[in-house]
Protein backbone atom coordinates (compact mmCIF):
# COMPACT_ATOMS: atom_id res chain seq x y z
CA UNK A 1 0.00 0.00 0.00
CA UNK A 2 1.95 2.44 -1.23
CA UNK A 3 0.93 6.55 -0.62
CA UNK A 4 0.29 8.83 -4.25
CA UNK A 5 2.10 11.94 -3.31
CA UNK A 6 1.18 13.03 -7.24
CA UNK A 7 -2.22 13.81 -6.33
CA UNK A 8 -1.84 15.35 -2.74
CA UNK A 9 -2.14 18.56 -4.30
CA UNK A 10 -4.91 18.14 -6.40
CA UNK A 11 -6.60 16.37 -3.79
CA UNK A 12 -6.01 18.80 -1.33
CA UNK A 13 -7.29 21.68 -2.85
CA UNK A 14 -9.96 19.70 -4.58
CA UNK A 15 -11.44 19.36 -1.14
CA UNK A 16 -10.99 22.93 0.02
CA UNK A 17 -12.74 23.82 -2.96
CA UNK A 18 -15.35 21.66 -2.20
CA UNK A 19 -15.91 22.83 0.87
CA UNK A 20 -15.60 26.42 -0.11
CA UNK A 21 -18.81 25.70 -2.66
CA UNK A 22 -20.81 24.24 0.08
CA UNK A 23 -20.24 26.69 2.92
CA UNK A 24 -21.00 28.92 0.66
CA UNK A 25 -24.10 27.90 -0.90
CA UNK A 26 -25.29 27.24 3.10
CA UNK A 27 -24.20 30.95 3.24
CA UNK A 28 -26.55 32.47 0.77
CA UNK A 29 -29.45 30.12 2.14
CA UNK A 30 -29.40 31.24 5.32
CA UNK A 31 -29.30 34.75 4.70
CA UNK A 32 -31.63 34.53 2.05
CA UNK A 33 -33.98 32.98 4.90
CA UNK A 34 -32.78 36.08 7.39
CA UNK A 35 -33.46 38.27 4.76
CA UNK A 36 -37.18 37.61 3.98
CA UNK A 37 -38.07 36.59 8.08
CA UNK A 38 -39.90 38.78 10.24
CA UNK A 39 -37.88 39.20 13.27
CA UNK A 40 -37.11 41.98 15.74
CA UNK A 41 -34.08 42.22 14.92
CA UNK A 42 -34.45 42.07 10.79
CA UNK A 43 -33.12 45.56 10.23
CA UNK A 44 -30.10 45.41 12.46
CA UNK A 45 -29.21 41.89 10.70
CA UNK A 46 -29.55 42.95 7.57
CA UNK A 47 -27.96 46.26 8.11
CA UNK A 48 -24.62 44.57 9.20
CA UNK A 49 -24.76 41.52 6.28
CA UNK A 50 -25.14 44.61 3.90
CA UNK A 51 -22.19 47.26 5.50
CA UNK A 52 -19.53 43.65 5.39
CA UNK A 53 -20.98 42.55 1.77
CA UNK A 54 -19.80 39.43 2.88
CA UNK A 55 -22.15 37.72 0.29
CA UNK A 56 -19.75 39.33 -2.57
CA UNK A 57 -17.02 38.94 -1.22
CA UNK A 58 -17.85 34.82 -0.78
CA UNK A 59 -19.06 34.99 -4.24
CA UNK A 60 -15.88 36.27 -5.24
CA UNK A 61 -13.88 33.96 -3.10
CA UNK A 62 -15.60 31.31 -4.15
CA UNK A 63 -14.96 32.18 -8.10
CA UNK A 64 -11.66 32.37 -7.52
CA UNK A 65 -10.86 29.32 -5.56
CA UNK A 66 -12.66 27.41 -7.96
CA UNK A 67 -10.15 29.35 -11.01
CA UNK A 68 -6.52 28.52 -9.44
CA UNK A 69 -4.84 26.38 -11.92
CA UNK A 70 -3.79 23.20 -10.45
CA UNK A 71 -0.25 23.91 -10.52
CA UNK A 72 -0.01 26.41 -7.68
CA UNK A 73 -1.48 23.64 -5.32
CA UNK A 74 2.21 22.63 -5.41
CA UNK A 75 2.77 25.24 -3.13
CA UNK A 76 2.39 24.93 0.60
CA UNK A 77 2.04 28.70 1.00
CA UNK A 78 -1.23 28.35 -1.40
CA UNK A 79 -2.74 25.30 0.42
CA UNK A 80 -2.23 27.25 4.02
CA UNK A 81 -3.87 30.48 2.48
CA UNK A 82 -6.88 28.41 0.93
CA UNK A 83 -6.92 26.25 4.34
CA UNK A 84 -7.19 30.00 6.15
CA UNK A 85 -9.80 31.53 3.95
CA UNK A 86 -11.98 27.90 3.95
CA UNK A 87 -11.98 27.90 8.21
CA UNK A 88 -12.87 31.89 8.22
CA UNK A 89 -16.03 31.04 5.82
CA UNK A 90 -16.74 28.30 8.04
CA UNK A 91 -16.78 30.55 11.05
CA UNK A 92 -19.08 32.67 9.56
CA UNK A 93 -21.25 30.00 8.71
CA UNK A 94 -21.31 28.88 12.20
CA UNK A 95 -22.33 32.29 13.47
CA UNK A 96 -25.26 32.65 10.86
CA UNK A 97 -26.34 29.40 11.71
CA UNK A 98 -26.37 29.93 15.50
CA UNK A 99 -28.86 34.01 13.97
CA UNK A 100 -30.80 31.20 11.79
CA UNK A 101 -31.07 29.37 15.18
CA UNK A 102 -32.64 32.29 17.33
CA UNK A 103 -34.86 33.61 14.47
CA UNK A 104 -36.77 30.65 13.97
CA UNK A 105 -37.04 30.33 17.91
CA UNK A 106 -38.45 33.59 18.07
CA UNK A 107 -40.40 33.46 15.75
CA UNK A 108 -42.26 30.50 17.04
CA UNK A 109 -43.08 32.67 20.40
CA UNK A 110 -46.42 34.08 20.94
CA UNK A 111 -46.23 35.26 24.52
CA UNK A 112 -43.78 37.56 26.22
CA UNK A 113 -41.96 37.18 22.62
CA UNK A 114 -39.78 40.60 23.69
CA UNK A 115 -39.08 39.16 27.65
CA UNK A 116 -38.15 35.60 25.63
CA UNK A 117 -36.67 35.92 22.80
CA UNK A 118 -32.74 35.85 22.02
CA UNK A 119 -30.65 38.68 21.19
CA UNK A 120 -28.78 38.77 18.24
CA UNK A 121 -25.93 41.05 18.63
CA UNK A 122 -23.18 39.47 19.86
CA UNK A 123 -23.47 37.00 16.50
CA UNK A 124 -23.47 40.49 14.75
CA UNK A 125 -20.11 41.79 16.17
CA UNK A 126 -18.34 38.69 15.72
CA UNK A 127 -19.58 38.35 11.98
CA UNK A 128 -18.17 41.51 11.39
CA UNK A 129 -15.42 41.06 13.14
CA UNK A 130 -14.75 37.83 11.25
CA UNK A 131 -15.40 39.05 7.83
CA UNK A 132 -12.43 41.87 8.19
CA UNK A 133 -10.47 38.51 9.09
CA UNK A 134 -11.74 37.26 5.48
CA UNK A 135 -11.24 40.43 3.83
CA UNK A 136 -7.25 40.04 5.36
CA UNK A 137 -7.19 36.49 4.41
CA UNK A 138 -8.32 37.00 1.23
CA UNK A 139 -5.50 39.32 0.30
CA UNK A 140 -3.31 37.43 1.69
CA UNK A 141 -4.18 34.92 -0.73
CA UNK A 142 -4.54 37.01 -3.50
CA UNK A 143 -0.78 38.28 -2.69
CA UNK A 144 1.03 34.55 -2.89
CA UNK A 145 -1.23 33.97 -5.83
CA UNK A 146 0.54 37.11 -7.45
CA UNK A 147 3.92 35.66 -6.35
CA UNK A 148 3.53 32.17 -7.33
CA UNK A 149 1.88 33.79 -10.77
CA UNK A 150 5.69 34.76 -11.95
CA UNK A 151 7.45 31.54 -10.88
CA UNK A 152 7.44 28.32 -11.43
CA UNK A 153 6.10 26.05 -9.11
CA UNK A 154 7.30 22.50 -9.78
CA UNK A 155 5.46 19.59 -10.36
CA UNK A 156 8.56 17.58 -8.30
CA UNK A 157 8.38 14.88 -5.77
CA UNK A 158 10.62 16.98 -3.67
CA UNK A 159 7.76 19.75 -3.34
CA UNK A 160 5.37 16.55 -3.29
CA UNK A 161 7.44 15.12 0.06
CA UNK A 162 7.50 18.76 1.53
CA UNK A 163 3.99 19.32 1.36
CA UNK A 164 3.09 15.70 2.95
CA UNK A 165 5.28 16.25 5.27
CA UNK A 166 4.19 19.69 6.11
CA UNK A 167 0.46 18.12 6.33
CA UNK A 168 1.56 15.36 8.53
CA UNK A 169 3.97 17.51 10.99
CA UNK A 170 0.38 20.15 11.29
CA UNK A 171 -2.18 17.55 11.90
CA UNK A 172 -3.95 19.14 8.86
CA UNK A 173 -7.68 18.19 9.23
CA UNK A 174 -9.27 18.81 6.18
CA UNK A 175 -6.18 17.40 3.76
CA UNK A 176 -6.41 13.77 2.35
CA UNK A 177 -3.85 11.93 0.85
CA UNK A 178 -5.21 9.05 -1.74
CA UNK A 179 -4.00 5.88 -1.36
CA UNK A 180 -4.04 3.87 -4.55
CA UNK A 181 -1.97 1.35 -6.87
CA UNK A 182 -4.14 3.05 -10.17
CA UNK A 183 -2.50 6.57 -10.12
CA UNK A 184 0.87 4.90 -9.93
Amino acid sequence: METVLGTIGVVTAGSIVNSVTTLSSNIFNIIGYIKISKHIHQNEIIKILTKTDVVSTIKLLQAIITEIPEYYTNSISVIIALKNVQEIIENIETELKDIHTKITYNESLYLMSNLRSFDCKDNLDSIELKVSILDRRRDNLFKILEVFKNLNILDSDVNKEKIKKYLDDNNSNGFEIVKTDLLL
